[in-house]
């Protein structure tokens, strides 16, 4: 047991200061890679010092439609109610529209 505690205190103290004990016994078990060097692109493409947060939390912003007046709205329905008007005319499923005719045997 005593070999054991040495052979981690030994292995702590060897570490850098960045990286805690359980990565420097899991490089030493075989456990953990070493992450490679990133190729220059990458080095000169990454951006300098601290990347800002990003606040995960935050409230979305309102919309920025305006109210519209009464005669708006009556004008909208209007055109809904013109176009709904064409659209469930007589002849509207002849022109190939989605709703087909079946012919009766």
């Amino acid at each position: 047991m005593r070999i054991l505690v040495a052979i981690v205190c030994a292995l702590a103290a060897t570490s850098a200061a960045a990286e805690s004990l359980f990565d420097s016994l899991a490089r030493s078990t075989g456990l953990m890679a070493t992450p490679a060097d990133p190729p220059d692109f990458v080095k000169s493409t990454r951006p300098t010092g601290e990347l800002a947060a990003i606040p995960v939390f935050s409230l979305p912003e309102e919309p920025r439609s305006t109210i519209k007046t009464p005669a708006q709205l009556k004008a909208m329905d209007a055109d809904l109610e013109r176009a709904s008007a064409t659209h469930h005319a007589p002849g509207a499923s002849k022109a190939g529209g989605a709703k087909a005719q079946h012919k009766s045997p």
